[in-house]
């Protein structure tokens, strides 16, 4: 299954690239979000104020600037891009893909550090922004990551309002 994914995605042009990415998006934010509200939501650990106390309560043109313009540029750059080039000038981790995924998705999720479960997404969310990097790292990938980022926070922002009615959280 994950080579047929990566197949397609190395194939396709970039729009279809977004697309299928964000459709693995889309069903990890499914699972992702029952899990949170019927086990994490009741036991979670906060460790700052999270986005929906600070970037959320801003106006939309902002939170739109910030969260998925500015954050998917800025944090491609850093936690894709860098961490990537940075990673494989380790020669024998340069040939093992999985674990610079995995130390990519460590550091995004820590950079997140807003709450456990918060971690814990990111955590997920930059091991998916790791692996497009590197699926098409021989098609700019750094574009193709940024707008699909942006596209993943927009979908949060557009989200949130929606869920918390769903999951009767105020």
């Amino acid at each position: 299954m994950i080579n047929k994914i990566i197949i397609i995605l190395r194939k396709s042009n970039f729009c279809f690239s977004i697309l299928y990415l964000f459709v693995l998006f889309l069903m990890f934010y499914i699972i992702w979000t029952h899990v949170y509200y019927h086990i994490f939501e009741k036991y979670d650990i906060l460790f700052s104020p999270t986005p929906n106390e600070t970037i959320m309560t801003q106006g939309l043109g902002k939170q739109m600037f910030l969260a998925v313009i500015l954050a998917p540029l800025i944090e491609t750059l850093i936690f894709q891009k860098w961490v990537y080039q940075l990673l494989s000038l380790v020669g024998w981790l340069k040939q093992n893909k999985i674990l610079i995924i995995f130390i990519s998705a460590v550091i995004f999720g820590l950079i997140h550090f807003y709450s456990l479960s918060y971690v814990i997404y990111n955590f997920f969310a930059g091991a998916l922004l790791m692996f497009a990097y590197i699926v098409r790292i021989e098609k700019k990938p750094y574009w193709i990551v940024t707008v699909l980022h942006g596209l993943m926070n927009l979908f949060s922002i557009l989200i949130d309002p929606v869920e918390k009615m769903i999951f009767n959280v105020a």
